[in-house]
């Protein structure tokens, strides 16, 4: 089973001495800084965006993608990271933020909300990835509503941070007709008090146009606030609007004035759907395979990031597991049973392939999948195969994504 295994996104053949399925905290190396160019985000958009926008991957409105203006785009957290770190493979992201003291790059810093009801969980519901896997609330949909004096709303959370005080910002998908606050719109921007038993509004929908439109000196409607972060001190936001800067990055603070113009983020113009800012630490290894559903033996295509000039090595396995590192940098969880056969064979033969990557930190390839019985049961009991990166320099690991098989 290893002859495909140690060829994984490199030219050359790589071995790694390992002694024993017992080491795999023992494998990674200080933390992968991120680059210091600003600003540096993570994105969701609207709409699936196809390859043929100069894209090396297609992007869809359940991914988050890593952009910086003038930059190549680049992997995020996919449907198989949510796979294998939830459980389920969210059908769109429709809000994103880090949480608040949380280790950079870490699982439990990812804070989202879904579009529609799935996985067990509500659009109202504020998720965060769970210690041990799987996704949890940290407020749920009726404590929004309460907040709100609106108990028994359904309420779908559209754009979400944290204010400097720790406080949650968000706004909604729909207009609310009567809450403690009034009529409610789309495009307001509210927060959540300590406490969760009452909410403020911050911002108008009216406001944030005035603010839209100073910004951009266009006039255009700006229809729902689509996202919001809190970052360097301001607070951005990506609207809905008939013009071209839906896809753009606002800051709505002091002046407002434009961080980032759609045109720059290699999207083609798609809609921004969630944003979050890329904090120091936070850009980690990452790994994105496609499809997220195959055969055993199938070709899939491998886009790998992280520092320049990395060498990395790739743990394979088929059953999922949970394994706690969090004492070192990076993601802080490896989501791959440890007494797995395949990566246990792996790490026997000492064969856990490396692969370099290149002066810009990236790697694409294309790779069969193993065709014999390498896959085993996942999070949610379903088959396939996970993956998952360790800067071996840097001990450093990526997030898991899993392929799961047809």
């Amino acid at each position: 089973m290893n002859h495909a295994s140690h060829r994984f996104g490199s030219a050359a053949r790589r071995t790694l001495s390992v002694r024993g399925p017992g080491s795999i905290a023992a494998l990674v190396s200080l933390a992968l800084t991120a680059a210091a160019q600003a600003p540096r985000v993570v994105v969701s958009t609207t709409d699936d965006v196809p390859v043929t926008v100069g894209l090396p991957f297609p992007v869809t409105d359940g991914d988050l993608v890593t952009v910086q203006a003038g930059q190549p785009v680049d992997p995020f957290f996919s449907g198989g990271h949510f796979l294998a770190t939830c459980g389920f493979v969210p059908g769109d992201i429709d809000a994103f933020t880090r949480l608040p003291g949380s280790k950079p790059g870490s699982a439990g810093s990812i804070v989202f909300s879904l579009l529609s009801n799935e996985g067990g969980f509500l659009d109202g519901d504020i998720l965060v990835i769970g210690n041990g896997g799987g996704a949890s609330i940290l407020v749920s949909e009726l404590d929004v509503a309460n907040a709100l004096g609106a108990s028994g709303a359904n309420i779908d959370v559209d754009a979400l941070t944290y204010d400097n005080q720790g406080r949650i910002l968000f706004s909604l998908t729909d207009n609310l007709a009567a809450s403690a606050l009034g009529a409610v719109s789309d495009g307001d921007i509210l927060r959540l008090e300590v406490g969760l038993a009452s909410a403020t509004r911050l911002l108008t929908e009216a406001d944030v146009q005035t603010r839209f439109t100073t910004a951009t000196g266009m006039t255009d409607a700006i229809l729902d606030l689509q996202s919001l972060e809190w970052a360097n001190g301001e607070m951005w936001a990506a609207v809905q609007s008939p013009s071209r800067h839906d896809g753009s990055i606002i800051a709505l603070e002091g002046t407002p004035h434009i961080v980032i113009d759609e045109n720059n983020m290699g999207l083609g113009g798609a809609e921004v759907d969630a944003l979050g800012e890329m904090r120091a630490g936070d850009e980690i290894p990452v790994c994105r395979l496609s499809p997220d559903l195959a055969l055993p033996g199938d070709l899939i295509h491998i886009e790998t990031r992280g520092k320049p000039g990395a060498v990395l090595a790739v743990m394979m396995g088929g059953k999922f597991g949970f394994t706690n590192v969090g004492r070192y940098p990076g993601f802080g969880s490896v989501f791959i049973d440890r007494f797995d056969p395949w990566l246990s064979s792996l790490v026997a033969a000492h064969r856990l392939p490396l692969v370099v990557l290149d002066g810009n930190g990236r790697l694409s390839r294309d790779w069969h999948l193993p065709p014999g019985t390498e896959f085993g049961a996942g999070m949610a009991g379903e088959l396939g195969w996970s993956f998952q990166l360790m800067d071996f320099a840097t001990k450093q690991f990526s997030a898991p994504v899993r392929v799961q098989k047809l």
